[in-house]
Order: C-alpha cells, then structure tokens, then sequence
C-alpha cells in the first residue's frame, strides 16, 4: 500500500468504522450476547489505550464488549464538548465514530446517557442542514428507541414527516427517481446494516435503467435529456464500485464479491477491480487487503463526487474500513498504520493514532517513513485543536510519547523530525494551558533544534511559575543564536525588561529595553516592505510604549497598521489589536478609535473586531469620552451568534449577566478570557477587579493577549529615559 495513493478524506468519513467494526476476519460479524456487558467506566486517561484495544479486539467476549460500550460512551461525551465549542463538523464526526465501533445489536441504551443523547440529537440537525436525510433518519430512529413520552411523539412525528417528503420530492423520469432511491438507500445502508440487501436492489434498478438507456440510445438514436443523461452516466461510471464500497465499508470483501455477482453490477464491473476484490475475499491476508486498498484508489481516482461520480462519503468509509482489516491482520505495517492514522483522525478518533503509529514505526525505518509517520501524528493533534478541542488533542499527545521516541532513536533526521512534532504539540499545549508538559516538549525540542521561539516560550513558561532567572537564561539564549533575527533578539529583549521591571530591578530592566531598541532600530532600517516591516513597527510601538512615548508609540502602530493594510487579513487584524491593546493600557481613546476604523475599513475577522469593540468600549467609559457609536455597532452585529465571541458581544450589549457570561466559558482560554472582561467591566465602573486582572496575569493561558494586557495593567511602573545615541526609525 503506498503511502501517498488515498482517496480524500471528508468528516463523514466517520461513517467508515460500521456497525461491524470489530468483526472478527473477513469482516463477519460475530452474533451479540444474549445479554449486553455493561459500559467499563472509560477515564480520559485510558481512553487512547481502550480505543486501540477495541480498534484490535475482535473476540466476542464479555470484556470487549464492555470496553467497547465504555469506549462509545466516552467519545459521545468528547462530541458533545465539541458541539458546545461549536465545532459542528468535528462534533458529527466524533458520534459517527462512536457508534460505529459497535457491532450491529450492541448499541446498549446505558451508553445513551444525556452527554450523548445531546450529541445526537446535534448531529441530526447537522446531517439534516446538509440535506442528509437518510443519515439523519437513522439517528432519529435511534433516539426514538431511547425517549419516552411526549418527546418520542415529536420523534416518531418527525420520521413520518421525512418519510412523506422523501416520496413526494422524488421526481422527474424513472432513471432520475431512481437515482434519488439510490443515494437515499446508501445513505441508510452505510449508517444501518439490515438496509444493505435493499440498497442493492435499488441499486440494482437504477443499473438497469441506465444500461436500457444505453441500448435505447445506440438503436434509435435518441438522446435522453440532460438530467437522465447525468444519472445514466453515473450509473454506468460507479454502480459497481458503489455495490462493492457498500460492503467494504463494513469489512466484508467475501460478501462485496458476492453482491456484484448477484446483482445488475456485474455487467458493468471493472474485471480487474473485480479480481482484486476477489482475491481479498479468499485470501484474507494482509497484503490482499492491502492491494485491495490500493486497487480501490484508483478505481475511484478522478471519479469522487460531483455529478457524475461516486458518493464520496461512502468511498471515505470503504476506504477506512479496508485499511482497518489490513492493520488488523498485520499492525506492523507501516504505510497501513498511516492511512489508518488519517482515517481516525479524520473522525474524531485521533487519540488512537500514536499507538497505531508506535506498532508499526522501527529506528531502522527511512527518512521518509519517519517523516509521514510524524506527520501524520502532528495532523491528528491538530485536527483536535484547530477544533477548538485542546483536551482531546492533548489526550494525543499523552499518548504520543513512544512513538516520538522511538523516532528519535532513529539516527539524526529522526531526531529532528521528533523535534518539529514537539514543537508544534508545545504550541497546542501551551494553548490549554498545560504549560509542565509543554516545558518537557519544548526543552527537548531545543536541545535538538535550537530556535529562538522555543526558548522565548520556554521563557514564558518559566515566567510564569516564577522563576525569572531561569526564564532570563533562555531569554539569554535567543540572543546568542547565530544568526539571530534582529526581531526576535528584540522580542526576548522586551520579554527581559518585563520580568526585570516585574522583580523591580530597574538598572536590569532599562538595560534591556535599550537593546531591544537597538534590535528594533536595526531591524527595520533593513525592512522597508512586508510582514517583517509590519512585525518591526509593532515592536517599536511595545518599546516606545514602554517608554512612555505616547505619542511615538501611536505612530508607531498607525505606521503598523498602513503598512499591513492590503495584505493578509490575519496580520493586519493582530496589528489592529496590537494598537488597541496598547491604547487601552495608556486609555489613550483617538488611537483605539482610529486602530478601530483601519481594521473594519479593511474587512479584518469579525472576531478581531469584537475583541477590538470590546476594549474600545472600556476606554471609553474609563475616560469618561462620549461613544463614537463604533463599538456598539461592531457588537451589536455580533451578538447572538452562537460563537464566543457572540456571547461576549451579548454580555457586552447587556443581553447576558457577569454569571452567564461565566457559565458559557468551555474551557480555560474561555474562562481566562470571561474573568478577565468581567474585571475590567468592574474597573471602569470603579467597582474594583483588580484582584481578577491579577489572577489574569498569572494564568497559565500564554498566549492570550487578554493575559498580557492585564500583566500591563498590574505591573509596577518605572521611569526610564531613551537613550540617546539610538535614533527612532
């Protein structure tokens, strides 16, 4: 199998797992226990290792069957924190995953508690906004299993209505009605197994037309009309391969075999497709599976999706599936491991990945092996936290350790690459706040791989348990890199002269900050264009500010600003909250106000905005200036979304109390954020907060701008004069 031929993947590629996925060989289903084991108690802390076993363990006993159901539990649980964080996709994904680790019959009702009903009930609205309505009835029938009372009346109400739309929407000629029957049959067959033997009969039909079409057309001459002709094609181009994916996608190659032989798509079949299949079916080994995986790839390579091409969701699935049962009859192999790797992640199974990966990685693999095999963790971890989900991407990372090692041990390219996967599960950690782990990552990433942004967060890290000498040293330890980015010599710089200024060495902390304008002046006499411009006009606004040149620093920012405007609406979004950042420190209204106005005018994020809105609103009342309108507008837009920042645009606008406000915070960057608004809100009020800001400034939520406004706001403050040899770009 090779490691770069796999189809894409999609989040409803959370389907691939089945309601038969831990069927013993060949993807036969063992018949369920008379009676359910009841769900295992599944911690975090296990749950990587549990889902490993079950992803292998294809016994019938009662111990398997009870992780399993502990398991499903615990990943409902996971989907339904993903919902809350309004990751939608990754929350669909994450319960398609669950369920499908069961066997058909196993689902027990005591895996269903609220958590997961929840997490359903969420994917039901998800799959019906996306026009997946066979997807969607089959969870609807399951809730309705598990719901008594008025709300089973609703469900079974609902079903009923789907059904009426379901035949009254299909129209049109029979080839079209019956492609309609056909997507409708897939979509219920990949989620309910006892729907497989209709949906090849529809199937079937629809195959039949198609190649009556054909003959039609060759004998007479008549063309269909363009939507029997769509359908025809499709049918022709994919009927078979669809037969053969519906299968797949629940292991089964022997009965794959068998339905395309049964059926109208053994007149249309790809022979050589067929003899692989085939011979999956009656070797059942590892490598058959193995080229089954690859024979399916480029059988359906350039024919995915679109109109005439096969269901892309139900490829996703057969492809995960058959990569399964080849790990399964061999866990050693390493480019099975990777593809099996991206489906898990794909899912909402990352925690998985490392102990799939640490299977099948050896220290005498190659460079390249290495590199996919790390690359493929880092992906996992990232799926979780571009989510939003930093628990469930750190719950990779605990599970990762072995796998990086034994990376590590394989010569100096697997001692780097381990080093580049530790330093972006640092990132991800120091995000969550989990800033002792992300110290062990980033000290051994430094050791190997030396770069100016490890030891300048290693310092942050060390600042923030107090210990200033040692966050100084790696401080120290940026400046003496050679080759060091005059910026990021100025950065660590300025970092020194906090913590100096924090500690109250003054002679320390000026010493420091003259360096970094030093480092600064350099810096952008040779950057006239670009993000490091922009990057070096900020960092003169932080020092001038520093200073307690008001108005340099103003400038400094604007300049900042005019130089970002037109590029990337990220930069130039950070460049607006730098200067708003800077002015609500100094309540300095005219530069927030006009920082405010060049952001919107150049259609940065709505979420920079809000932050932006937000702060202008404290000075504003903090100053005692009469509102320009700007803040309330950006807020009021805002407010009512079901992000975050809709919820702090609605606490801001008064639609949400200091308590509820509290309540909707999902995890601690959230929490930080919510204790540090609610302060200043107090502030500015001359009710207090101060003490908040100071819990604020110590969180362990680095890399929140919030905790280094309130740093700016508690720190002690000092004198200091610019030198004068060091002329101001």
């Amino acid at each position: 199998m090779s490691v770069g031929m796999r189809p894409a993947r999609v989040i409803v590629a959370a389907l691939a797992l089945g309601l038969a996925a831990c069927s013993g060989a060949g993807g036969r289903v063992d018949a369920p226990h008379a009676e359910l084991a009841p769900p295992r108690a599944i911690s975090d802390a296990e749950f990587a290792a549990q889902l490993h076993r079950v992803l292998l363990d294809t016994s019938a006993t009662d111990e398997r069957q009870s992780v399993a159901l502990g398991v499903v539990r615990a990943e409902l649980g996971h989907a339904a924190d993903r919902f809350d964080r309004g990751a939608d996709s990754r929350g669909v994904a994450s319960v398609l995953g669950a369920l499908y680790l069961l066997r058909e019959g196993e689902l027990d009702p005591a895996v269903l508690d609220a958590r997961a009903n929840h997490a359903i009930d969420e994917t039901i609205e998800t799959l019906s906004r996306r026009g997946d309505d066979g997807r969607a009835r089959v969870l609807l029938v399951l809730r309705q299993a598990t719901t008594t009372g008025r709300a089973r009346d609703e469900i079974t109400a609902h079903i009923a209505a789907l059904d009426r739309w379901t035949l009254e929407s299909r129209t049109g000629k029979p080839i079209e009605q019956a492609g309609d029957a056909e997507r409708a049959a897939i979509g219920k067959a990949m989620f309910d197994p006892t729907g497989i033997d209709d949906a090849i009969t529809t199937i079937s039909r629809w195959i039949d037309l198609a190649i009556e079409h054909n003959i039609a057309y060759r004998e007479t001459g008549k063309r269909p009309t363009p939507e029997e002709a769509t359908e025809v094609a499709r049918a022709l181009d994919s009927g078979a391969t669809t037969v053969a994916a519906l299968l797949l996608r629940y292991g089964d190659a022997h009965r794959a075999a068998a339905k395309i032989d049964a059926s109208s798509a053994r007149r249309i079949a790809d022979p050589d497709f067929y003899a692989v299949l085939a011979r999956a079916a009656d070797k059942d080994d590892a490598p058959s599976w193995r080229t089954l995986f690859a024979a399916l790839a480029a059988q359906t390579e350039g024919h995915i999706g679109g109109e005439i091409g096969i269901d892309k969701d139900l490829i996703d699935a057969a492809a995960f599936r058959v990569a399964l049962e080849a790990y399964r009859r061999d866990p050693t192999h390493l480019a099975t491991a990777v593809e099996l790797s991206r489906s898990l992640a794909t899912f909402g199974l990352s925690e998985a990945v490392p102990l799939v990966l640490q299977g099948a990685l050896k220290e005498e693999a190659r460079p390249e092996e290495i590199a996919a095999t790390l690359g493929v963790l880092a992906e996992a971890v990232d799926a979780d936290a571009d989510a939003g989900d930093l628990a469930g991407a750190k719950r990779t990372i605990d599970a990762s350790a072995e796998v990086i090692a034994v990376a590590a041990r394989a010569g100096a390219g697997g001692k780097v690459a381990a080093a580049e996967v530790e330093y972006r599960m640092a990132s991800v950690l120091v995000r969550g706040g989990s800033l002792s782990e992300a110290r062990t990552l980033l000290v051994a990433a430094t050791d190997v791989l030396p770069r100016a942004s490890g030891f300048y967060v290693l310092a942050l890290i060390e600042r923030n348990a107090k210990e200033g000498d040692r966050a100084l040293a790696h401080l120290d330890a940026v400046t003496r890199l050679e080759g060091i980015d005059p910026l990021d010599s100025a950065d660590a710089k300025l970092l020194a002269f906090e913590i100096q200024r924090g500690e109250g060495k003054a002679t320390e902390a000026a010493s420091s900050l003259a360096g970094a304008l030093a480092d600064v002046s350099r810096a952008l006499a040779g950057k006239q264009l670009g993000p490091d411009r922009v990057r070096g006009l900020r960092a003169l606004g932080r020092v001038l500010a520093a200073y307690g040149d008001r108005d340099g620093s103003t400038k400094a920012y604007a300049r900042a600003m005019d130089s970002a405007a037109g590029g990337d609406r990220a930069l130039v979004g950070a460049t607006m909250l730098d200067a708003l950042s800077a002015a609500l420190v100094r309540k300095d209204v005219g530069a927030a106000r006009a920082a405010l106005r060049k952001g919107r005018d150049a259609g940065v994020q709505q979420e920079d905005l809000v932050y932006g809105a937000l702060w202008l609103s404290f000075i504003e009342r903090e100053v005692g200036a009469k509102p320009d309108g700007s803040a309330s507008e950006i807020l009021g837009d805002a407010a009512g979304r079901p992000s975050w920042v809709g919820k702090l645009a609605m606490w801001a606008t008064g639609h949400m109390t200091d308590e509820a406000l509290a309540k909707e915070a999902n995890n601690e960057a959230t929490r930080v954020e919510a204790e540090f608004y609610v302060a200043m809100a107090k502030r500015t009020r001359g009710a207090g907060g101060e003490d908040s800001l100071r819990r604020v400034a110590e969180s362990p939520v680095l890399d929140l701008i919030e905790v280094q406004i309130a740093r700016d706001l508690t720190a002690p403050q000092i004198s200091l004069v610019r030198p004068s040899g060091v002329k101001v770009p």
